[in-house]
Protein backbone atom coordinates (compact mmCIF):
# COMPACT_ATOMS: atom_id res chain seq x y z
CA UNK A 1 0.00 0.00 0.00
CA UNK A 2 1.32 3.38 -0.96
CA UNK A 3 1.11 6.18 1.66
CA UNK A 4 0.82 9.69 0.32
CA UNK A 5 1.92 12.48 2.70
CA UNK A 6 0.81 15.99 2.03
CA UNK A 7 3.58 18.62 1.92
CA UNK A 8 1.95 20.68 4.69
CA UNK A 9 2.19 17.75 7.10
CA UNK A 10 5.92 17.27 6.65
CA UNK A 11 7.08 19.82 9.33
CA UNK A 12 4.80 18.25 11.94
CA UNK A 13 6.01 14.73 11.12
CA UNK A 14 9.67 15.80 11.25
CA UNK A 15 9.16 17.55 14.60
CA UNK A 16 7.35 14.53 16.06
CA UNK A 17 10.09 12.17 14.84
CA UNK A 18 12.79 14.43 16.34
CA UNK A 19 11.05 14.48 19.71
CA UNK A 20 10.72 10.70 19.63
CA UNK A 21 14.45 10.32 19.00
CA UNK A 22 15.24 12.70 21.90
CA UNK A 23 13.01 10.73 24.25
CA UNK A 24 14.62 7.43 23.20
CA UNK A 25 18.05 8.98 23.69
CA UNK A 26 17.42 10.21 27.24
CA UNK A 27 14.99 7.57 28.46
CA UNK A 28 16.25 4.61 30.45
CA UNK A 29 14.27 2.14 32.59
CA UNK A 30 11.48 4.47 33.87
CA UNK A 31 13.94 7.22 34.90
CA UNK A 32 15.50 10.25 33.32
CA UNK A 33 19.16 10.90 33.91
CA UNK A 34 21.63 13.71 33.29
CA UNK A 35 24.39 14.03 30.72
CA UNK A 36 27.08 16.70 30.91
CA UNK A 37 25.20 19.10 28.62
CA UNK A 38 21.53 18.85 29.61
CA UNK A 39 20.11 18.54 33.14
CA UNK A 40 16.81 16.66 33.24
CA UNK A 41 15.14 16.11 36.65
CA UNK A 42 14.57 12.67 38.07
CA UNK A 43 10.88 11.85 37.56
CA UNK A 44 8.87 15.06 37.84
CA UNK A 45 7.48 15.21 41.40
CA UNK A 46 3.74 15.45 41.83
CA UNK A 47 2.96 17.69 44.80
CA UNK A 48 1.64 15.39 47.53
CA UNK A 49 -1.66 15.95 49.23
CA UNK A 50 -1.48 18.75 51.82
CA UNK A 51 -2.84 16.35 54.42
CA UNK A 52 0.10 14.00 53.86
CA UNK A 53 2.71 16.73 54.30
CA UNK A 54 0.89 18.15 57.31
CA UNK A 55 1.11 14.72 58.89
CA UNK A 56 4.85 14.59 58.17
CA UNK A 57 5.36 17.93 59.91
CA UNK A 58 3.13 16.95 62.82
CA UNK A 59 5.27 13.87 63.44
CA UNK A 60 8.47 15.95 63.38
CA UNK A 61 7.03 18.72 65.54
CA UNK A 62 5.48 16.35 68.08
CA UNK A 63 8.78 14.58 68.68
CA UNK A 64 10.65 17.88 68.77
CA UNK A 65 8.20 19.34 71.29
CA UNK A 66 8.63 16.34 73.57
CA UNK A 67 12.32 17.25 73.86
CA UNK A 68 11.43 20.36 75.88
CA UNK A 69 10.21 17.92 78.53
CA UNK A 70 12.71 15.04 78.24
CA UNK A 71 15.69 17.36 77.55
CA UNK A 72 17.07 14.60 75.33
CA UNK A 73 17.87 15.83 71.79
CA UNK A 74 19.41 12.56 70.58
CA UNK A 75 16.75 11.99 67.93
CA UNK A 76 16.72 15.58 66.63
CA UNK A 77 19.43 15.17 63.90
CA UNK A 78 17.40 12.39 62.24
CA UNK A 79 14.93 15.03 60.97
CA UNK A 80 17.56 17.14 59.17
CA UNK A 81 19.87 16.73 56.20
CA UNK A 82 23.00 17.85 58.07
CA UNK A 83 25.26 16.68 55.22
CA UNK A 84 25.00 20.18 53.66
CA UNK A 85 25.27 23.64 55.20
CA UNK A 86 21.60 24.68 55.09
CA UNK A 87 20.42 21.54 56.85
CA UNK A 88 23.25 21.73 59.36
CA UNK A 89 22.53 25.39 60.08
CA UNK A 90 18.81 24.65 60.60
CA UNK A 91 19.63 21.81 62.99
CA UNK A 92 22.16 23.87 64.95
CA UNK A 93 19.63 26.70 65.30
CA UNK A 94 17.10 24.34 66.92
CA UNK A 95 19.76 23.00 69.30
CA UNK A 96 20.56 26.59 70.37
CA UNK A 97 16.87 27.22 71.01
CA UNK A 98 16.57 24.15 73.22
CA UNK A 99 19.64 25.16 75.21
CA UNK A 100 18.35 28.69 75.70
CA UNK A 101 14.84 27.58 76.70
CA UNK A 102 16.31 25.11 79.18
CA UNK A 103 18.58 27.74 80.76
CA UNK A 104 15.90 30.44 80.79
CA UNK A 105 13.26 28.26 82.47
CA UNK A 106 15.72 26.74 84.95
CA UNK A 107 16.99 30.15 86.00
CA UNK A 108 13.43 31.15 86.89
CA UNK A 109 12.47 27.93 88.65
CA UNK A 110 10.01 27.03 85.88
CA UNK A 111 9.30 23.56 84.55
CA UNK A 112 7.75 22.85 81.13
CA UNK A 113 5.10 20.18 81.57
CA UNK A 114 3.65 20.13 78.04
CA UNK A 115 4.63 21.70 74.71
CA UNK A 116 2.57 21.39 71.52
CA UNK A 117 3.09 22.68 68.00
CA UNK A 118 0.51 22.83 65.22
CA UNK A 119 1.57 23.29 61.57
CA UNK A 120 -0.63 25.01 59.00
CA UNK A 121 0.73 24.32 55.50
CA UNK A 122 -0.16 27.33 53.36
CA UNK A 123 1.70 26.48 50.14
CA UNK A 124 3.56 23.54 48.53
CA UNK A 125 5.75 23.76 45.42
CA UNK A 126 8.09 21.21 43.89
CA UNK A 127 11.84 21.75 43.49
CA UNK A 128 14.56 19.66 41.84
CA UNK A 129 15.41 18.32 45.30
CA UNK A 130 11.97 17.90 46.81
CA UNK A 131 9.29 20.24 48.18
CA UNK A 132 9.31 23.87 49.25
CA UNK A 133 6.75 24.79 51.90
CA UNK A 134 5.30 27.91 53.45
CA UNK A 135 4.12 26.91 56.93
CA UNK A 136 2.60 28.70 59.89
CA UNK A 137 3.55 27.01 63.17
CA UNK A 138 1.65 27.67 66.39
CA UNK A 139 3.29 26.73 69.67
CA UNK A 140 1.50 26.18 72.98
CA UNK A 141 3.73 26.05 76.07
CA UNK A 142 2.52 24.95 79.49
CA UNK A 143 4.68 25.38 82.60
CA UNK A 144 4.56 25.32 86.39
CA UNK A 145 6.93 26.51 89.12
CA UNK A 146 9.06 23.72 90.55
CA UNK A 147 8.82 24.55 94.25
CA UNK A 148 5.09 25.24 94.45
CA UNK A 149 3.23 22.95 96.87
CA UNK A 150 0.16 23.13 94.63
CA UNK A 151 1.50 23.92 91.13
CA UNK A 152 -0.60 26.10 88.84
CA UNK A 153 -0.38 25.51 85.09
CA UNK A 154 0.54 28.63 83.10
CA UNK A 155 0.08 28.80 79.31
CA UNK A 156 1.61 30.93 76.57
CA UNK A 157 1.78 30.79 72.78
CA UNK A 158 4.11 31.74 69.92
CA UNK A 159 3.38 31.87 66.18
CA UNK A 160 6.13 31.40 63.57
CA UNK A 161 6.13 31.40 59.75
CA UNK A 162 8.55 28.98 58.07
CA UNK A 163 9.96 28.88 54.56
CA UNK A 164 11.32 25.35 54.44
CA UNK A 165 12.40 22.64 52.04
CA UNK A 166 11.88 18.91 52.46
CA UNK A 167 13.73 16.14 50.63
CA UNK A 168 13.34 12.38 50.58
CA UNK A 169 15.90 10.26 52.45
CA UNK A 170 14.91 6.78 51.39
CA UNK A 171 11.17 6.72 52.07
CA UNK A 172 11.34 9.44 54.75
CA UNK A 173 10.90 13.20 54.34
CA UNK A 174 13.58 15.22 56.15
CA UNK A 175 14.35 18.95 56.44
CA UNK A 176 16.83 20.26 53.86
CA UNK A 177 16.48 23.87 55.03
CA UNK A 178 14.26 25.80 57.41
CA UNK A 179 14.20 29.59 57.65
CA UNK A 180 11.96 31.62 59.92
CA UNK A 181 12.02 34.92 61.77
CA UNK A 182 12.74 33.76 65.31
CA UNK A 183 11.62 35.81 68.29
CA UNK A 184 14.40 34.23 70.38
CA UNK A 185 17.20 35.09 67.95
CA UNK A 186 18.89 37.72 70.13
CA UNK A 187 19.06 35.36 73.09
CA UNK A 188 20.81 32.66 71.02
CA UNK A 189 23.95 34.68 70.31
CA UNK A 190 25.83 33.22 73.27
CA UNK A 191 24.98 29.59 72.42
CA UNK A 192 26.64 27.01 70.19
CA UNK A 193 24.69 24.47 68.17
CA UNK A 194 27.23 21.70 68.66
CA UNK A 195 26.04 18.17 67.97
CA UNK A 196 28.30 16.51 70.52
CA UNK A 197 26.15 17.15 73.61
CA UNK A 198 22.57 16.14 72.86
CA UNK A 199 21.31 15.98 76.46
CA UNK A 200 20.48 19.19 78.28
CA UNK A 201 21.52 19.93 81.86
CA UNK A 202 18.55 19.00 84.03
CA UNK A 203 19.73 20.51 87.31
CA UNK A 204 20.78 24.07 86.55
CA UNK A 205 20.71 26.37 89.57
CA UNK A 206 18.32 29.34 89.46
CA UNK A 207 20.13 32.61 88.83
CA UNK A 208 17.11 34.82 89.42
CA UNK A 209 14.86 34.35 92.43
CA UNK A 210 11.70 36.28 91.66
CA UNK A 211 9.82 35.04 94.69
CA UNK A 212 6.05 34.99 94.64
CA UNK A 213 5.03 38.38 93.27
CA UNK A 214 1.40 37.50 92.65
CA UNK A 215 -0.31 40.55 91.20
CA UNK A 216 -3.33 41.92 93.07
CA UNK A 217 -5.96 42.87 90.46
CA UNK A 218 -6.45 46.61 90.30
CA UNK A 219 -9.86 48.08 90.94
CA UNK A 220 -12.07 48.26 87.85
CA UNK A 221 -13.71 51.67 87.47
CA UNK A 222 -16.01 53.22 84.90
CA UNK A 223 -13.92 54.69 82.06
CA UNK A 224 -14.97 58.08 80.61
CA UNK A 225 -15.09 58.19 76.80
CA UNK A 226 -11.73 59.02 75.27
CA UNK A 227 -9.86 57.77 78.33
CA UNK A 228 -7.85 54.56 78.36
CA UNK A 229 -9.75 51.33 78.99
CA UNK A 230 -7.04 48.79 79.84
CA UNK A 231 -9.51 45.88 80.10
CA UNK A 232 -10.72 46.38 76.52
CA UNK A 233 -7.14 46.95 75.34
CA UNK A 234 -6.18 43.49 76.60
CA UNK A 235 -9.29 41.91 75.06
CA UNK A 236 -8.38 43.48 71.71
CA UNK A 237 -4.75 42.34 71.99
CA UNK A 238 -5.89 38.77 72.67
CA UNK A 239 -8.46 38.76 69.86
CA UNK A 240 -5.92 39.86 67.23
CA UNK A 241 -2.81 38.17 68.62
CA UNK A 242 -2.50 36.06 65.44
CA UNK A 243 -2.53 32.64 67.17
CA UNK A 244 -5.76 30.74 66.39
CA UNK A 245 -5.96 28.51 69.47
CA UNK A 246 -5.46 31.54 71.73
CA UNK A 247 -7.65 34.14 70.00
CA UNK A 248 -10.50 31.83 69.00
CA UNK A 249 -10.97 34.29 66.14
CA UNK A 250 -11.33 33.56 62.43
CA UNK A 251 -9.40 36.76 61.69
CA UNK A 252 -5.64 36.61 62.26
CA UNK A 253 -5.16 40.41 62.34
CA UNK A 254 -7.65 43.27 62.17
CA UNK A 255 -8.05 43.94 58.44
CA UNK A 256 -9.07 47.50 59.17
CA UNK A 257 -5.35 48.27 59.51
CA UNK A 258 -2.29 47.96 57.28
CA UNK A 259 -0.10 45.00 58.25
CA UNK A 260 3.54 46.13 58.38
CA UNK A 261 5.00 42.67 58.86
CA UNK A 262 7.90 42.37 56.41
CA UNK A 263 8.07 46.13 55.81
CA UNK A 264 9.50 47.33 59.11
CA UNK A 265 7.49 45.25 61.58
CA UNK A 266 3.95 45.34 62.94
CA UNK A 267 4.65 45.40 66.70
CA UNK A 268 4.10 49.11 67.36
CA UNK A 269 1.12 49.27 64.99
CA UNK A 270 -0.48 46.37 66.91
CA UNK A 271 0.12 47.98 70.32
CA UNK A 272 -1.26 51.31 69.06
CA UNK A 273 -4.35 49.49 67.78
CA UNK A 274 -4.81 47.75 71.13
CA UNK A 275 -4.77 50.98 73.11
CA UNK A 276 -6.42 53.27 70.54
CA UNK A 277 -9.04 51.32 68.58
CA UNK A 278 -12.66 51.90 69.59
CA UNK A 279 -12.94 48.13 70.12
CA UNK A 280 -9.78 48.26 72.26
CA UNK A 281 -8.49 50.78 74.78
CA UNK A 282 -10.21 53.74 73.10
CA UNK A 283 -7.42 56.21 73.91
CA UNK A 284 -8.24 59.47 72.11
CA UNK A 285 -6.15 60.37 69.04
CA UNK A 286 -4.22 63.63 68.79
CA UNK A 287 -2.11 65.46 66.20
CA UNK A 288 0.98 63.32 66.74
CA UNK A 289 -0.50 59.89 67.48
CA UNK A 290 -3.38 58.92 65.21
CA UNK A 291 -4.57 56.62 62.45
CA UNK A 292 -6.34 57.48 59.18
CA UNK A 293 -9.06 54.97 58.34
CA UNK A 294 -9.99 53.98 54.81
CA UNK A 295 -13.28 52.74 53.37
CA UNK A 296 -11.99 49.28 52.49
CA UNK A 297 -9.42 48.74 55.25
CA UNK A 298 -5.65 49.15 55.29
CA UNK A 299 -5.62 52.17 57.61
CA UNK A 300 -2.28 53.98 57.93
CA UNK A 301 -0.90 55.39 61.16
CA UNK A 302 1.24 58.41 61.93
CA UNK A 303 4.94 57.99 62.71
CA UNK A 304 4.20 57.86 66.44
CA UNK A 305 1.56 55.17 65.74
CA UNK A 306 3.79 52.74 63.80
CA UNK A 307 7.43 53.55 64.67
CA UNK A 308 8.79 52.16 67.95
CA UNK A 309 11.22 55.00 68.69
CA UNK A 310 8.68 57.72 67.83
CA UNK A 311 5.99 55.93 69.87
CA UNK A 312 8.24 55.69 72.94
CA UNK A 313 9.13 59.39 72.73
CA UNK A 314 5.51 60.34 72.19
CA UNK A 315 4.30 58.44 75.26
CA UNK A 316 6.96 59.83 77.58
CA UNK A 317 7.01 63.44 76.35
CA UNK A 318 3.26 63.86 75.82
CA UNK A 319 2.52 62.93 79.42
CA UNK A 320 0.30 60.01 78.38
CA UNK A 321 2.88 57.53 79.57
CA UNK A 322 4.81 57.33 82.81
CA UNK A 323 8.20 55.58 82.99
CA UNK A 324 8.05 52.97 85.76
CA UNK A 325 11.59 51.75 85.26
CA UNK A 326 14.40 51.38 82.75
CA UNK A 327 17.31 48.97 82.67
CA UNK A 328 18.46 45.39 82.17
CA UNK A 329 16.41 42.40 83.27
CA UNK A 330 18.51 41.96 86.41
CA UNK A 331 18.14 45.64 87.32
CA UNK A 332 14.37 45.63 86.85
CA UNK A 333 13.80 42.57 89.09
CA UNK A 334 16.09 43.86 91.86
CA UNK A 335 14.13 44.87 95.00
CA UNK A 336 13.33 48.54 95.47
CA UNK A 337 11.40 50.26 98.31
CA UNK A 338 7.83 49.06 98.29
CA UNK A 339 8.46 46.52 95.52
CA UNK A 340 10.35 43.39 96.66
CA UNK A 341 10.24 41.97 93.12
CA UNK A 342 11.61 45.13 91.52
CA UNK A 343 10.19 47.68 89.12
CA UNK A 344 8.41 44.98 87.09
CA UNK A 345 6.04 44.63 90.04
CA UNK A 346 4.69 48.10 89.23
CA UNK A 347 3.29 46.95 85.87
CA UNK A 348 -0.45 46.57 85.38
CA UNK A 349 -2.43 44.99 82.54
CA UNK A 350 -2.62 47.35 79.58
CA UNK A 351 0.79 48.84 80.37
CA UNK A 352 3.56 48.70 77.76
CA UNK A 353 7.11 47.40 77.56
CA UNK A 354 9.62 48.89 75.12
CA UNK A 355 12.68 46.83 74.12
CA UNK A 356 15.97 48.48 73.17
CA UNK A 357 19.07 46.95 71.58
CA UNK A 358 21.76 49.31 72.76
CA UNK A 359 20.40 52.75 71.78
CA UNK A 360 18.08 51.33 69.12
CA UNK A 361 14.41 51.20 70.19
CA UNK A 362 13.47 47.93 68.54
CA UNK A 363 10.17 46.54 69.80
CA UNK A 364 6.94 47.12 71.76
CA UNK A 365 4.67 44.78 73.72
CA UNK A 366 1.47 45.19 75.72
CA UNK A 367 1.08 43.57 79.15
CA UNK A 368 -1.89 41.20 78.93
CA UNK A 369 -1.65 39.30 82.21
CA UNK A 370 0.46 37.80 84.98
CA UNK A 371 1.33 34.17 85.65
CA UNK A 372 0.86 32.33 88.95
CA UNK A 373 3.98 34.02 90.40
CA UNK A 374 3.14 37.49 89.16
CA UNK A 375 5.50 37.29 86.18
CA UNK A 376 4.30 39.87 83.62
CA UNK A 377 3.02 38.37 80.36
CA UNK A 378 2.87 40.18 77.02
CA UNK A 379 1.31 40.05 73.56
CA UNK A 380 3.15 41.21 70.43
CA UNK A 381 3.25 41.02 66.65
CA UNK A 382 6.39 40.36 64.59
CA UNK A 383 6.64 37.71 66.10
CA UNK A 384 3.12 36.74 67.24
CA UNK A 385 3.12 36.18 71.00
CA UNK A 386 0.23 35.43 73.35
CA UNK A 387 0.73 35.83 77.13
CA UNK A 388 4.48 35.20 76.80
CA UNK A 389 6.77 35.95 79.80
CA UNK A 390 7.93 39.51 79.16
CA UNK A 391 11.69 38.89 78.77
CA UNK A 392 11.65 35.51 76.98
CA UNK A 393 13.92 35.78 73.94
CA UNK A 394 15.64 38.97 75.08
CA UNK A 395 18.72 37.46 76.71
CA UNK A 396 21.48 39.45 75.04
CA UNK A 397 23.58 41.62 77.38
CA UNK A 398 22.92 44.66 75.19
CA UNK A 399 19.15 44.62 75.86
CA UNK A 400 17.41 47.27 77.97
CA UNK A 401 13.72 47.58 78.80
CA UNK A 402 11.44 50.57 79.33
CA UNK A 403 8.41 49.87 81.55
CA UNK A 404 5.67 52.39 80.66
CA UNK A 405 2.37 52.92 82.48
CA UNK A 406 -0.46 54.47 80.48
CA UNK A 407 -2.43 57.13 82.30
Amino acid sequence: MRIIIHKKCMPIIILSFTLLLLCLFYYKSDNFYTNKNIAIPTMALIPPDKTEITKVLENIYNDRCSMFITKDLTNLPSYYDASQKLGKWSLEHEIKRFKYFNDWSSQRGMNFIKVESTPNVRKITTTQRGLRLLVDEYYKFQYTYKNDVTPTTNVFGVGLTHSMELIKNGDKWIIYSDWYLDCFEDALKSYLGELKDMKLDVDKEPIYTLGNCTKIPSEVKAIPKGHYNKINAVKYADKYCGIPWASESLTKYNKKYTNYTGIGGNCTNYVSQSIGDSEGGGLRFDGAWHCTYKKYGGADGSSAWVNADAFKNYLLYSGRGKLLGKGTFKELISPIPGYPCGAVQKLDIGDLICYAKGRDIDHFAIVTGFDSHGYPLVNTHTIDRYHVPWDLGWGDKNINFYLIHLK
